[in-house]
């Protein structure tokens, strides 16, 4: 096996497709290639996957107003390949977006001038998470990149406190909910800790920006209206963000 592959794993009966992204001392660092998660197994644990398997048909319903000036998104991902792929998903809803790279670390130091320069309504801090057990007693609580999300959400905050004035989307799978809500989040994974796909922040985003500014957001469906049928993700009241544009007649 090389860096590059699509595997499963033996351990969890081959539960996720993974891209193999780097191989150290016999161990394989692992990249969901539908799902928000970073793992790591031995190669031995390793299967090959089957490459009709890897390309996944998303069937979706979301909210959809032409009648408003939908709100801007700004997505900032950990991940180029998920970037992608939310960006073609943005377009075929004809959704405004501002799509970032920003490896997890990188985040926080960078968030308030992203802000300023692209005056977004909705923001996005996703990537790559997980959560461990086994590293439940270090500084980070287990979580692998958690951390990261909650600094960048804290810095948003401060840049614009206001919940319903710029909504903010945040973590990936196994993500730390609570320490993610309590940064002022007004979306997060995982409070299950468990999986969530690669489009659900922008299911929730698009959701969001098409509903007008005088409407609350109808939370449950929103999460509903996920791939992931809002398993791995929870959420507050807020407001949506498109607005009417209005004439004399």
């Amino acid at each position: 096996m090389k860096v590059g592959d699509y595997v499963t794993r033996k351990k969890y009966n081959h539960d996720i497709i993974f891209k193999i992204t780097k191989i150290v001392d016999g161990m394989a660092y692992l990249s969901g290639e539908m799902y928000r998660l970073a793992a790591d197994a031995s190669l031995d644990d390793l299967v090959l996957a089957n490459k009709k398997d890897i390309n996944e048909e998303i069937e979706i319903n979301l909210v959809q107003n032409n009648n408003l000036i939908k709100g801007k998104i700004l997505h900032i991902d950990g991940d180029k390949t998920y970037l992608r792929k939310c960006m073609d998903f943005y377009k075929e809803n004809l959704t405004p977006v501002i799509g970032c790279y920003l490896q997890e670390d990188k985040m926080k130091d960078n968030i308030t001038l992203l802000l300023k320069k692209h005056c977004p309504d909705i923001l996005i801090i996703t990537g790559h998470d997980s959560f461990s057990f086994k590293r439940a007693d270090d500084e980070n609580d287990g979580y692998k990149n958690s951390h990261h999300f909650i600094d960048a959400v804290k810095q948003a905050r401060l840049y614009q406190p206001n919940k319903d004035a710029l909504i903010i989307i945040a973590g990936a799978c196994q993500s730390n909910y609570e320490g993610l809500i309590k940064s002022g989040a007004n979306f997060a994974s995982s409070p299950n800790k468990i999986n969530i796909h690669a489009l659900d922040p922008a299911c929730i985003a698009i959701s969001i920006a098409n509903t007008h500014i005088n409407q609350f957001v109808e939370v449950e469906k929103v999460l509903a209206d996920t791939i992931s049928k809002g398993k791995g993700i929870g959420g507050i009241d807020c407001r949506g963000v498109a607005r009417k544009i209005y004439t004399n007649p």
